[in-house]
């Protein structure tokens, strides 16, 4: 019995303690994760955005979020991403594409294409998640 309460007791401790590992939502996602997410939603048509676009306007769907210094430096992950082709590249861009609200807070600045009825929201680092590149079709990464 007493194995089983220390048991319940490091399992609540270890839930308790991984809640505040987690970032809290409203931060926005780290410069290299947002340029990649960047990049994808054009490789992987969320929107209308073209590629050219996204590398000229990028900066106006950050605007707010991130320094500066960090908007320059996100330009080599917006490239990552429109130049990103995996064998898994389905279930990426099923993934970026099925992020509707952060996709429309990329595409309402943009003026490209959103989704109607679904309010934009910020790309989080809690929430962005982008599922990892498996063996490469071509893709070379960032110029």
């Amino acid at each position: 019995m007493v194995a089983v309460i220390r048991l319940i007791s490091v399992g609540a401790v270890a839930l308790v303690l991984s809640g505040c590992s987690l970032p809290p939502p409203d931060q926005p996602a780290y410069k290299a994760t947002m340029g990649r997410f960047l990049g994808l939603v054009v490789t992987c048509e969320c929107s209308d955005i073209t590629a050219e676009q996204m590398l000229t306007d990028y900066p106006k769907a950050v605007a707010g979020h991130y320094s500066d210094a960090e908007i320059a430096s996100m330009k080599g992950f917006v490239k990552l991403g429109l130049s990103e082709r995996w064998n898994n590249q389905m279930q990426i861009c099923g993934d970026i594409c099925d992020k509707t609200c952060m996709v429309n807070s990329v595409a309402l600045p943009l003026g490209g294409r959103t989704t109607p009825g679904v309010a934009p929201c910020l790309p989080s680092e809690r929430d962005i998640h982008i599922d990892p590149p498996l063996t490469s079709l071509g893709g070379s990464g960032a110029d």
